[in-house]
């Protein structure tokens, strides 16, 4: 069997030869998903990965049966030049099967005319408010309807809920997480810091605007004038100059500290020691469900996260986390006050923790779904179909 995955980003060789060279990982389940699909290209005839968005074009094999191709888009992404580049190559390397891990119509509709059989494993909250989007998610249904794409996962259930509501057949997607970490009973409890001096909050993820990266800074500074004063930890990659240059502006560059891109092993340790957490996505921005809160879970460090759709469906206000409405910066501000000065509000939303995190706990991982997919035996159909957004598991 000749396997094909394509991903927009993920950069799956600069990752995998970074991790043979002893480096860690930099992000949750990276290296578990990199060894996954080196280990299944020892059971293939031959597994090659694409990646949409690299620096730089190149083909290379690098092990016996794993290949890894960039075409080289991130600065130009055009959807004919994606469109030409993958039916040449899989024109070239005849796949059996496909794994799509972003929608993309422009490949979708090759899966469909190459008659491949497919399997989507998304991390997308598919937004469906404007008319434009509408148009384009009818579209995109009826392409993830077509009998060439077998299952169609997405990252959690709400995620997942999106594709049913823009016309997807509930009985072909499905739920998927990454395996579930059982050590969060090893971090106990906290309580809150004594007094408000030397408070550390935490971001963690890319650093941009819809990720609302601006709104957490602008709230550092209301709560300047508040005379509370914190110091603002962020962890990623992105525009650092842009947010950087707006700290400068506000005259609280003193207070905010860009850390670069922490790997995995740190960002436990930065969690814990730091006194919240803060998830600030725009809801405009495509979440699936963010590594980061279950993180932060497993942490029990206490959580600020918007009122992003994907989070309020398991996050709940005063309850495991404080809401704020996207993109308030002020309302924002007034939700990391209001956590930081009272004791019991702080210790509950910790201590309601590990009670999230188990509820957050989806019964087909990643690794998983592939595995049943690809052995396609009538158990293994059965498997899927019982794992499916009609199940009685996600009710």
């Amino acid at each position: 069997m000749r396997l094909l995955i394509i991903q927009y980003g993920g950069y799956y060789r600069e990752t995998y030869q970074r991790l043979v060279n002893g480096e860690k990982e930099i992000y949750g389940y990276q290296k578990y998903s990199v060894d996954y699909v080196a280990k299944l290209a020892e059971t293939l005839e031959e597994l090659t990965t694409i990646c949409v968005s690299s620096k730089d074009s190149y083909n290379e094999l690098l092990k016996p049966k794993l290949r890894a191709i960039g075409l080289g888009l991130k600065n130009n992404y055009d959807q004919q030049k994606i469109k030409q580049n993958i039916s040449q190559y899989i024109q070239q390397l005849k796949p059996d099967k496909l794994i799509l891990r972003f929608p993309s119509p422009e490949i979708l509709s090759l899966a469909i005319k190459y008659k491949i059989s497919t399997l989507t494993t998304f991390s997308d909250y598919i937004e469906n408010k404007t008319i434009k989007q509408k148009i384009k998610n009818y579209f995109l249904a009826k392409q993830l309807n077509n009998s060439s794409i077998n299952w169609v996962a997405n990252h959690g259930i709400y995620a997942s809920k999106t594709l049913q509501y823009i016309g997807v057949n509930p009985n072909k997607i499905i739920p998927w997480d990454w395996p579930n970490d059982k050590f969060y009973e090893d971090f106990i409890t906290k309580t809150k810091p004594k007094d408000n001096e030397n408070i550390s909050i935490l971001y963690c993820g890319s650093i941009i605007e819809q990720k609302g990266v601006g709104d957490v800074i602008k709230a550092i500074n209301i709560l300047n004038k508040q005379r509370l004063y914190l110091t603002l930890n962020i962890a990623g990659k992105g525009d650092i100059d842009k947010f950087s240059t707006l700290a400068k502006n506000l005259k609280i560059d003193n207070q905010i500290k860009f850390l670069g891109v922490v790997n995995h092993n740190q960002v436990f340790s930065l969690m814990r020691n730091s006194d919240l957490i803060i998830i600030p996505s725009r809801t405009e921005y495509a979440e699936g469900f963010p590594k980061v809160i279950k993180e932060a879970l497993t942490c029990k460090t206490p959580i600020v996260a918007s009122n992003h759709p994907v989070f309020v469906n398991k996050l709940i206000n005063e309850v495991n986390a404080m809401i704020f409405p996207s993109g308030d910066s002020l309302a924002l501000a007034n939700s990391i006050k209001k956590v930081l000065s009272n004791d019991d509000l702080y210790h509950k939303l910790s201590l309601n923790s590990a009670e999230t995190l188990l509820n957050l706990e989806i019964p087909c991982n990643f690794g998983e779904l592939i595995d049943h997919w690809l052995s396609n035996t009538q158990e293994d159909i059965d498997w899927l179909l019982q794992h499916n957004l009609t199940s009685n598991y996600y009710i």
